[in-house]
């Protein structure tokens, strides 16, 4: 087995002047190398919690969270980070979204502009290059966000909800286009969900937490034949897998 993430033994308390909360209690798992993995659990255990505690936008307490073997901290520019909102600036054109990130870190080298048009061309996006995120679509405009976040060639990617703001058709439509690319690419997922259909749909692993403080109360790992995600949903298997992960977050 590649244990391309590891989280160990992760524990993370919130402190207030009057109390403290434990958020994450004792959380353990492994993501293999081009593996895509999703989150699930209750409303509130610390799901996007956790998630952050990978990104390296909070500190936990206890535990280490390694990428190859080395504490994540110090490779953030290997994490790609993905959220509900685009985060697109309005007044930039797609185009000038997409190098954001590449702009921010002092990347703006002929190769990566290059990967990021070939992106663009790659994924029918070249031709919006010139216009303004308001004139896209909101499925449109998170495929922009995707692109934004591979221009910096991050070894993995964490998506935190990254669908849940669009209408049903377009979250598939648009999980589908994603779950295409990264595939295509070749990177490793991690993504944070309360969709469970969603979640084997595009995962070949589901971590279900408990409630908070959450611990890691099962891991499914998801054999279907089918690689697309729309046709994963009419496997025979599909409502097995459901009806597993849903007896475990009741």
């Amino acid at each position: 087995m590649n244990n391309f993430l590891q989280v160990n033994n992760i524990q993370l308390i919130y402190q207030t002047p009057t109390e403290e909360t434990m958020a994450v209690k004792d959380v353990n798992f492994n993501v293999e190398e081009g593996q895509f993995v999703s989150i699930v659990g209750p409303s509130g255990c610390g799901k996007s919690t956790l998630l952050s505690c990978i990104a390296s936008l909070t500190t936990q307490q206890k535990g280490s969270i390694l990428l190859q073997g080395k504490d994540i901290s110090t490779q953030r520019n290997d994490i790609g980070y993905m959220l509900q909102s685009d985060n697109l600036m309005p007044w930039r054109s797609i185009y000038k979204n997409v190098l954001l990130g590449l702009e921010i870190r002092n990347q703006l080298t002929s190769e990566n502009i290059e990967y990021v048009n070939s992106l663009l061309k790659k994924y029918d996006l070249w031709q919006f290059k010139d216009s303004f995120p308001s004139r896209l679509s909101g499925g449109m405009r998170q495929r922009v966000a995707l692109i934004r976040t591979l221009a910096i060639k991050p070894k993995i990617l964490l998506l935190d909800e990254a669908f849940s703001a669009l209408d049903y058709q377009t979250r598939v439509n648009v999980s589908c286009d994603v779950f295409s690319i990264l595939r295509k690419e070749n990177k490793t997922l991690l993504m944070v969900t309360h969709d469970i259909p969603e979640a084997i749909a595009m995962s070949d692993k589901v971590i279900v937490l408990s409630s908070r403080p959450s611990v890691v109360k099962k891991e499914i790992n998801i054999d279907l034949s089918e690689v697309d995600p729309v046709k994963r949903r009419n496997h025979p298997a599909f409502q097995g897998y459901f009806n597993t992960i849903w007896k475990e977050l009741s």
